[in-house]
């Protein structure tokens, strides 16, 4: 991918190109030496003779292309660029250079003593379909990598629609539930108990919710909480215990009437059954724009906001937001103004919008400002993304949904999705569960700055740099001793470095570093022997 410029005289042409796909060459009445798409072309004609061409990119997938200084061209660019090319044809002679601006001064002051939320994790749906097709060495790589990222949170697919009456059918793979994701395999509505089992011996826990319910249940909430319950209870039999939070439901509207009957039921049926440390979130909408619709049937209803431990949505909207991702903050302030006397679960991140459903590095960037608004903005306590680990056949569905795929030409091994897997991960692999969130300030507009500490003198800083200048960091945090740093961008996936007290730590412009002496999670030592 990547975009090309042609000046021909007086007439400067722009176009983007694609090739990567085979499929590029079938339209083609004359098809080039490689498969190839352009697109998003344009052509400008200008009285002068051109002496300057300028391109810039920026944190908004924007590119702005100037000539002789005044801007001619405004597009969105989703592609990376990593290389430049020049090729002249004709007489003459032509100059260029790469301009590298110099690094800017950034002043981060931290006040530890300024505290908000306390952390529960990073996780996101590993699909059982997925982690069972891998092969056994596949399966022992996948938990190296679910230890080191710190997914430790196993969000159960939003299981129901297949579930039988009899409530004995949750984790047979065959009951295995094909969605509306393009050519992909079945991927949905079944549990796999042994998998959750590593995941709370590795000191993770468990969420579970319906999506759709159980086609028997109907409007009863008396038998909607007995399935609920039923669930608890096989998970404490098959993993030790029952999971940590469950959730209302995944999505689907429930009016007012249903929820103060199901809500209530569901608390009562579960402390009932000796499942009273169980929390439940609230029914996390699809968007904040529908959360907000739907928050006053919970918030303003005593008999259901008093059964409710947590808030939660999925963020699907901010997608409407990429090309200019601050204007997302408005309705997350008043998302949080609503549910802020309830911890806030950020249950599903991901894209599912096909306008940028591409493996691009400025794409994982922009979700990486979500999840620093998820920190800093709506005092998130757990973000999850929506998949961990999905078997697919188009790659671009593992490439925004998912941060791991399993790869069956590679002998069934797992393997990053895309580059957000290292955008994730610079935030979720040095901030874990209890760690506090305290007050950081940059002096800098365009570094979004994160800082957690722990009560033994652990801490973690992200920097996000979104500007096109790289930026010196100054960390203001007294007595704090670091120990490494991690570097993501286009050329680093979580890179680590040692801290050196005289080296200063550059954020390059759209990468983030993360700063910490939390030490990097590994496996227990015989905990890969007993992976079949």
């Amino acid at each position: 991918m990547g975009f090309t410029i042609v000046l021909e005289g007086n007439t400067i042409k722009f176009h983007c190109s694609y090739y990567d796909s085979y499929g590029f060459n079938i339209p083609a009445s004359k098809p080039s030496r490689h498969p190839e798409l352009l697109h998003n072309k344009h052509s400008f004609t200008v009285d002068s003779q051109p002496a300057a061409i300028t391109v810039s990119i920026d944190h908004t997938l924007t590119l702005r292309l100037f000539l002789n200084g005044d801007q001619v061209l405004d597009t969105m660019m989703l592609e990376d660029i990593r290389r430049h090319q020049i090729r002249t044809q004709g007489q003459g002679r032509i100059e260029a250079r790469m301009l590298s601006p110099k690094p800017i001064n950034a002043s981060v002051k931290v006040c530890p003593d300024q505290e908000y939320q306390k952390m529960l994790g990073w996780g996101g749906i590993a699909i059982p379909t997925a982690y069972k097709e891998l092969s056994t060495k596949g399966k022992r790589r996948l938990w190296e990598w679910v230890k080191t990222y710190n997914l430790l949170i196993q969000r159960e697919y939003p299981i129901g629609g297949v579930l039988n009456e009899a409530m004995d059918n949750w984790d047979k793979i065959e009951y295995a539930k094909a969605h509306y994701y393009g050519d992909n395999f079945p991927n949905g509505e079944i549990s796999d108990f042994d998998y959750n089992k590593l995941i709370q011996e590795l000191g993770g826990f468990v969420m579970f919710e319906f999506w759709d319910f159980p086609v028997w249940v109907g409007d009863d909430e008396d038998r909607y909480a007995e399935a609920m319950v039923e669930y608890c209870k096989i998970a404490q039999a098959r993993t030790g215990r029952p999971p940590r939070i469950v959730g209302v439901q995944n999505e689907v509207y429930m009016s007012e009437d249903r929820a103060n009957r199901f809500v209530p039921a569901l608390r009562k049926a579960l402390n009932e059954a000796g499942f009273s440390d169980v929390k439940i979130h609230m029914a996390n909408a699809t968007s904040i724009k529908d959360g907000l619709d739907r928050v006053e049937l919970s918030v303003d209803n005593p008999n259901v906001w008093s059964a409710i431990d947590y808030g939660a949505v999925n963020m699907y909207d901010y997608q409407n937001h990429f090309r200019n991702p601050d204007r997302f903050d408005a309705i997350m302030k008043q998302w949080h103004s609503k549910v802020k006397d309830r911890p806030f679960i950020s249950t599903e991140l991901s894209i599912n919008d096909n306008r940028y459903q591409v493996d691009s590095y400025r794409v994982a960037m922009t979700m990486g400002q979500l999840y620093h608004k998820n920190l800093t903005i709506t005092d998130a306590i757990m973000i999850g993304y929506c998949w961990t680990l999905l078997n697919v056949e188009q790659n671009s569905y593992g490439a925004t949904r998912s941060l791991f795929v399993s790869t069956p030409e590679a002998g069934f091994m797992p393997k990053p999705s895309s580059n957000q897997l290292r955008i994730f991960g610079a935030y979720s692999r040095r901030i874990k569960e209890g760690m506090i969130r305290v007050d950081a300030v940059s002096d800098q507009d365009d570094l979004l700055v994160t800082a957690f500490k722990d009560d033994n003198d652990l801490a973690t800083l992200v920097a996000l740099n979104r500007s096109a200048k790289p930026m010196k960091l100054n960390i203001h945090w007294p007595g704090m001793r670091w120990t490494e740093v991690e570097f993501a961008s286009p050329y680093a996936p979580n890179l680590i470095r040692p801290m050196a007290e005289k080296q200063p730590i550059v954020v390059a412009p759209g990468a983030i570093v993360t700063v910490t002496n939390v030490p990097l999670s590994k496996l227990p030592e015989d905990f890969q022997q007993r992976i079949r």
